[in-house]
């Protein structure tokens, strides 16, 4: 349970930076919410599509 908030708290941090590098707005925090929320989003598919199970294993 401590790994899933850790997960939660860790893909939150990435999206606020990513969100923040990849605004066009840049440091302005208030403008760039939507880039934010979408690194989030991005974060958090990434950490999904890592814990997927693989297909070469289940062979």
């Amino acid at each position: 349970m401590k790994l899933k908030v850790l997960e939660i708290m860790i893909s939150m941090v990435l999206g606020f930076f990513t969100g923040i590098l990849l605004s066009p707005e840049g440091i302005d925090v208030s403008a760039s919410g939507l880039y934010i929320l979408l690194g989030c989003i991005l974060w958090m598919l990434i950490f999904i599509f890592l814990h997927l199970p693989s297909r070469q294993r289940d062979s």
